[in-house]
């Protein structure tokens, strides 16, 4: 099983790990650790910044091995926390070079919880659809899923790598088996809503997302999609952007300037100049997002031929898995 989990890679079993601690545990975690949220951030444009790789248990930082002991220690715990726990103390034991102590750790945690390994497995499967491996990635988890019937961070990754194939009605219906009980589902379902010509039912989850307060996407992010949907409803997508921001707040960090640039409060150049120097825009493809909301707000304007540019522009600047990639797919279709 070591040898198994050690083939799926150390950043993959890295990122596997967080998500049951921070997402599906009641154990207190620092959103930067949390790699489901980095995933959407850097999906919607958001920077990563330097993550801290330390999740906190209720005394502070786990930051070793005995850290990790005291929070085992605590009778309250759910199998999926006990088992994540071990698994990260697996981890710290493999970095430190004991591994027969990690390999002890591993069966323990696999015991303890046995979903973790299907949790491996769909990190490992989001990796391989990130780099354009998109149908191998939905074998992988078509087979885990074969192991483990309707298990729901299987079926949304499945619906992540559809969506980067351009499948957006079947991974649309993957995101909503799970969107009523995982914001993770609903907001990834949001994006399909979007791609797919669903704009109330985009709109709707959006603001959902927005009066609950749900931290798997920050604000400002949500306000952003919510202006793309209102300009294809042909709504005041201005007016009701402005009105968002006075609602949810005005951030100074990226990618704010698109918001103010939407609003009409700065011009399209100085959004080019932060895109390109603001440092947070610079981290997390901040011309990417750009270009896509400035084809937006040609949109808005019914310059459609300016549109097309801007899209395949973004197009050229986002990586596969950028939800702006996703978008500007879908509008370069509706606009031909």
């Amino acid at each position: 099983m070591r040898g198994f989990l050690l083939g799926l890679g150390v950043a993959t079993m890295v990122a596997a790990l967080a998500a049951p601690l921070a997402a599906q545990t009641g154990v207190p975690m620092d959103r930067d650790w949390d790699p489901m949220a980095r995933d959407f951030n850097r999906q919607e444009g958001g920077a990563d910044g330097l993550p801290n790789p330390l999740p906190r248990g209720l005394v502070g930082a786990i930051n070793s091995v005995a850290a990790v002991d005291r929070e085992l220690e605590r009778r309250e715990l759910s199998a999926k926390e006990r088992g994540s726990l071990l698994m990260y103390r697996a981890m710290l034991n493999l970095t430190s070079g004991n591994q027969a102590q990690a390999d002890r750790d591993i069966e323990r945690a696999l015991r303890t919880d046995p979903t973790l390994k299907y949790d491996l497995l769909a990190s490992r499967a989001r990796d391989m659809a990130a780099s354009g491996r998109t149908q191998p990635a939905i074998d992988l988890v078509d087979r885990a899923l074969q192991d483990q019937p309707g298990y729901a961070p299987l079926i949304t990754t499945r619906g992540q790598a559809r969506m980067i194939q351009g499948d957006y009605a079947l991974a649309l219906a993957d995101f909503n088996l799970n969107a009523d009980t995982s914001d993770v589902a609903r907001r990834l379902r949001a994006q399909a809503y979007y791609t797919n010509g669903n704009y109330k039912e985009a709109v709707g989850d959006l603001g959902y997302l927005l009066q609950t307060g749900s931290s798997v996407s920050r604000p400002i992010h949500l306000v952003l999609w919510r202006y793309a949907n209102n300009v294809k409803l042909r709504r005041d997508a201005r007016g009701l952007l402005t009105s968002d921001l006075r609602s949810y707040g005005e951030p100074e960090a990226w990618p704010t300037p698109i918001a103010r640039f939407l609003a009409g409060r700065i011009t399209v150049g100085e959004l080019e100049i932060a895109a390109e120097t603001d440092k947070d825009a610079r981290q997390s493809d901040g011309r990417c997002l750009a270009s896509y909301f400035m084809a937006m707000d040609t949109v808005r304007q019914g310059n459609q031929a300016r549109a097309r540019e801007l899209l395949r522009l973004t197009q050229a600047r986002c990586g596969i898995a950028h939800f702006a990639n996703w978008a500007a797919a879908a509008e370069l279709k509706r606009l031909r």
